[in-house]
């Protein structure tokens, strides 16, 4: 398995996790009966581990990535905006962080599908887009059944007002921000929120 070749939703044996930190699959087996890694049984009744579940065990416990599970280790983050500049400096900044993959788009429609193929670990929408705002693009994932649940952060340039924030929370967001936004401070949330979900 190499870098390129890693899909985060892939299926791995308990002899392949095994190999891939280099314990015993009966190490893996124990972690999994008590409930520090998630697993899925097949029909057959055999354990299978998913790729994201087995990093969300590594950062939990601080264990060492192996070199061929580097690219799953980074960071998805899709920004959504219909300000090309803002999408642009973003993109720059994102540049700085070794550890970031960042796509941007300029508008709810491509949001949605971008999620839905990317499915990144952070999503940042402007409020205020027209045709999908960002609140509904929020209100759609958060109701979604089939996309996991990833932070959702609006942002907008205008007043935060309190109703504003209120209908960003009931939409789903995780949280509401007056621009600019600071890559930094972002992924720095993220890294709180995944601690939070473990």
């Amino acid at each position: 398995m190499t870098p390129q070749q890693i899909d985060p939703d892939r299926l791995l044996t308990s002899s392949e996790v095994g190999n891939l930190l280099q314990v015993n699959p009966s190490s893996i087996n124990k972690w999994v009966e008590k409930g520090h890694l998630r697993a899925y049984r097949t029909p057959g009744g055999h354990r299978r581990i998913r790729i994201s579940d087995l990093m969300s065990f590594l950062e939990e416990h601080a264990y060492p990535v192996p070199r061929s599970l580097s690219a799953a280790a980074r960071r998805r983050v899709l920004v959504v905006d219909d300000d090309r500049d803002l999408l642009r400096a973003v993109t720059r900044s994102a540049r700085s962080h070794g550890n970031v993959d960042l796509e941007t788009c300029d508008n709810g429609i491509d949001a949605l599908v971008r999620v839905g193929a990317w499915r990144p670990h952070l999503v940042v929408l402007d409020i205020f887009m027209p045709d999908l705002d960002g609140i509904e693009v929020c209100r759609r994932l958060s109701a979604s059944t089939h996309l996991p649940v990833r932070p959702l952060i609006v942002v907008t340039s205008g007043q935060l007002s309190p109703e504003l924030e209120r209908s960003a929370l009931e939409a789903g967001a995780r949280r509401a921000l007056a621009k600019p936004i600071a890559l930094t401070a972002l992924l720095a949330d993220l890294a709180l929120d995944a601690q939070d979900q473990q």
